[in-house]
């Protein structure tokens, strides 16, 4: 039965000489894989609705077991953005395959459709995109079975001194219990404070993410810990990402190498 519903490209694969496998987060029915007859081929009118991180209002089959079907696109929605800058891609791109990581196909996915069309427009806003990703991270805990304690001592239930986090104690530790866990994280204590916030905010509250970088690099040590601890995941675009930052360090730390114009 053919039916109107919104989705998201998540990724795409060849089949054959001349078609696609589309995998889609649809608002409706959650993770579907899309079949494309002659996806591939220059004149597929649909071609670049196909992209990764390409969201439309579409036309089309989706079966309750198998592939599914694309017939029309009746509505895009602006992303070029992302496909223009490499950075916002690699963050969206990871957000899309935490999601993809953390549900299996076929079941309903209507909050998370939104969150990730709802992070889409914050970072064409200009929020950054490592505290956007870092947000999914925290939000997709529980459902890989974590549950730590945010923004408040797992000791005395504080909240008013600095925190670092225990993994030990799965949870956010107050400066008058740091000695419970000698092997805590050591984190920046603003960092655990916009990771505790970001663990309890709605996103489509969230007005404004300016984060510094020592902040940045502090909140990333946690959450890989977790994920790479705890989660045990670690997706091909989280090791991009890894690759950009330290290319970027290089880029900054570089030094004028002799001859060169030091002015």
């Amino acid at each position: 039965m053919t039916e109107i519903f919104d989705a998201i490209v998540m990724y795409q694969r060849d089949h054959k000489e001349k078609d696609l496998m589309v995998k889609m987060l649809t608002r409706q029915a959650g993770k579907r894989m899309f079949y494309v007859r002659y996806g591939k081929s220059k004149r597929y009118q649909f071609a670049a609705e196909m992209q990764p991180l390409s969201m439309a209002t579409f036309e089309g089959v989706i079966n309750t077991s198998g592939l599914s079907f694309i017939n029309d696109v009746k509505e895009t929605k602006p992303t070029s953005f992302l496909m223009t800058d490499i950075v916002l891609n690699a963050y969206m791109t990871y957000i899309i395959g935490l999601i993809d990581a953390a549900f299996v196909d076929n079941q309903p996915l209507v909050k998370w459709y939104d969150l990730v069309a709802e992070a889409m427009q914050k970072l064409q806003k200009g929020l950054d995109p490592q505290g956007i990703a870092n947000y999914f991270e925290l939000q997709l805990l529980p459902v890989f079975g974590i549950q730590p304690t945010w923004g408040e001592c797992v000791v005395c239930g504080r909240r008013d001194l600095p925190l670092d986090f225990s993994e030990k104690l799965n949870g956010t530790l107050c400066q008058q219990h740091w000695e419970v866990d000698p092997y805590r994280m050591h984190i920046d204590n603003r960092a655990v404070r916009i990771l505790s916030k970001l663990a309890e905010i709605d996103l489509h509250l969230l007005g404004s993410l300016n984060l510094q970088d020592k902040t940045k690099q502090e909140m990333t040590r946690l959450m890989d810990k977790l994920y790479d601890d705890q989660v045990g995941i670690h997706l091909r675009a989280k090791s991009f990402i890894q690759q950009l930052d330290s290319w970027q360090n290089r880029m900054i730390n570089r030094k004028p190498e002799s001859g060169e114009d030091k002015s």
